[in-house]
Formats: structure tokens, C-alpha cells, sequence
């Protein structure tokens, strides 16, 4: 079944992955249409969930208000909800992957939002904290961070992960630096490549993941 899910949705694995919101909703709905969503993950040794929880745990207190952009399945609110985290919310653009969030009961709510339109539905600083783990990848510009900065108050914390190949290949720890010389946040954490998806055919040893800690300013 990991086979096949990974032929079907070409889109979104490895290196030929899209940027387009479109294709992404699209293969990942497919995705959750399996009915294996997370079985597959977990096949894969994906803990990307439950280490950016453990992170951000460092950061944000536990009363906090945190937005989980790309919320996906729920591995992620799930993660946060069993360290003690209530006021959850998850935004995600495959309406089947919410389908399965709101299964979790780790969300205070739940909104379909395609992270490529912009302004975010949500009034500046309203948010603690954002938690954005797996989907960096699917955006073009850096765009995304800046907006996600907006919505998060000053002192509040963006914990997020990029793969560790397009930090190296697209040289995007200079576009970090460039939002930190911007004045939009600091740098707080950031981790060495870990492994992302090691059971996966397409990452393997290959393509590894790296965790950040940004205060917004």
C-alpha cells in the first residue's frame, strides 16, 4: 500500500515535488482516502510530530493559544495534546485529512485554509504560537513565514521544519536570516539534519529534516 500511495502521488514525495496548492490538496486527499494515512507514516518512522512538540514545549507554555498550519491527519495536535496543550487550533487545505483531525478531538477548531492566499484568515497576533511541521516544503517563497510572523504576537514562538536538501540546495538559511535582519523574529533553536522519513524509498538516508525555534519581534 506505501507503494502504491507513493506512485499515485508522485506530487508530494522526494524531489519532484509541486508547489502548486492545487496538486498538493488533490494527492493528499488521495492520500487520506487510503483509510492509511497514519499506519503508512508510521511505517515510514515519521516522529516529526513528536519531536516539534517536545521542541516547542521548551518555548511555549501550556496555556498557550497555537495555530497548527498544515494540521494534516492530527499526528501533529495529537502530539501537542498529550504534553498538555489544549487551545489548539488546525488550519489545512485536504478537507479529507481534516476530516480526519477533527477525529482526534485535539482541536478547539478546525478551518480549511490553502496557506497560498494571503492574508491568512486571522487578525494580527492572534496566536501564541504556530506549529508548521512537513509542509514548508510545498511553498515557493518564503511568503508564508512572514505571514505566519503577522499573526503570531510579539514574544510568541513559530516553530516549523524544513527537509534538509532545500536548506542545502536552495541555500534557505539565508532567507531566514533575511526575516531576522527584517526585524520579524529572532532566532531561538535550531537542530542538525535528523532523520525525517527513514523507511520511506524516496528519503531514506538521502533526504533528512532540521527543527527551528523563531521568536517573533
Amino acid at each position: 500500500m506505501a507503494k502504491d500511495i507513493i506512485e499515485e502521488t508522485p506530487e508530494i514525495w522526494g524531489k519532484e515535488y509541486s508547489t502548486d496548492s492545487s496538486t498538493v490538496e488533490r494527492d493528499y486527499d488521495a492520500f487520506a482516502a487510503t483509510g492509511t494515512y497514519d499506519e503508512t507514516f508510521d511505517e515510514w518512522g515519521y516522529v516529526g510530530p513528536q519531536t516539534a512538540a517536545a521542541i516547542l514545549r521548551n518555548y511555549v507554555p501550556i496555556e498557550s493559544r497555537i495555530l497548527d498550519a498544515a494540521c494534516g491527519s492530527g499526528l501533529t495536535g495529537r502530539a501537542l495534546q498529550n504534553l498538555g496543550y489544549r487551545h489548539i487550533e488546525g488550519i489545512d487545505i485536504a478537507t479529507k485529512l481534516l476530516a480526519l483531525a477533527e477525529e482526534t478531538g485535539a482541536y478547539q477548531r478546525i478551518t480549511r485554509v490553502d496557506m497560498q492566499v494571503f492574508p491568512l484568515p486571522f487578525d494580527d497576533g492572534e496566536f501564541d504560537a504556530v506549529n508548521f511541521i512537513g509542509a514548508l516544503t510545498y511553498f515557493e517563497t518564503d511568503e508564508i513565514l512572514r505571514e505566519l510572523c503577522r499573526i503570531v504576537r510579539t514574544g510568541g514562538h513559530i516553530v516549523f521544519s524544513q527537509r534538509d536538501d532545500i536548506m542545502r540546495d536552495q541555500n534557505y538559511g539565508e532567507r531566514l536570516e533575511v526575516l531576522e535582519k527584517d526585524g520579524l523574529w529572532k532566532r531561538r533553536f535550531g537542530t542538525e539534519p535528523m532523520p525525517y522519513l527513514p523507511h520511506h524509498p524516496d528519503y531514506g538516508e538521502e533526504i533528512e529534516v532540521q527543527y527551528f525555534v523563531y521568536e517573533v519581534v
